[in-house]
């Protein structure tokens, strides 16, 4: 395998290459994040995964279909037609059904936290949910190496 192949590949320091990066590297011995510090493999337990699904725009459709639903109710309730209450509950529904399916396909914000010496801290963060899953794998990979 190459060495800049960004998977694995073992150094001339007797260290294995998990992940290399701009803003992390991930090694059989540490973990040197940019913007997080410098974490000793031995010293980390407890992985997790964080996911934030805090959109702006969320709140605003949810906003929306509870003004619509209640608009329908009005409506129903003024003219009579109950045909109009099916649609807005129909159409409400489907927006909070569409606001659901995609919070939980697309997280904002992924934190990779680990306890470091007895204290929870923040390993890596991300929006690229692609380089979040390959580094997470890394450090996962990095940690059961060190049990051995």
């Amino acid at each position: 395998m190459a060495l800049n192949s960004g998977t694995s590949a073992a150094s001339h320091s007797g260290q294995t290459v998990y992940y290399r990066g701009r803003r992390i590297r991930v090694t059989s011995h540490h973990i040197d994040a940019v913007d997080e510090g410098f974490f000793l493999v031995r010293d980390l337990s407890q992985l997790t995964r964080v996911l934030s699904y805090q959109y702006p725009a969320r709140k605003v459709a949810l906003i929306s279909g509870g003004i619509e639903l209640l608009l329908g109710l009005a409506l129903s309730a003024f003219f009579g037609v109950a045909v109009l209450l099916g649609v807005a509950v129909i159409d409400a529904g489907g927006l909070a059904a569409a606001i659901l399916l995609d919070s939980r396909r697309n997280p904002r914000w992924m934190e990779l936290r680990a306890t470091h010496r007895g204290q929870q801290t923040v390993l890596f963060r991300s929006r690229d949910q692609r380089e979040f899953e390959q580094v997470r794998r890394a450090v996962i990979r990095a940690i059961e190496a060190n049990r051995w």
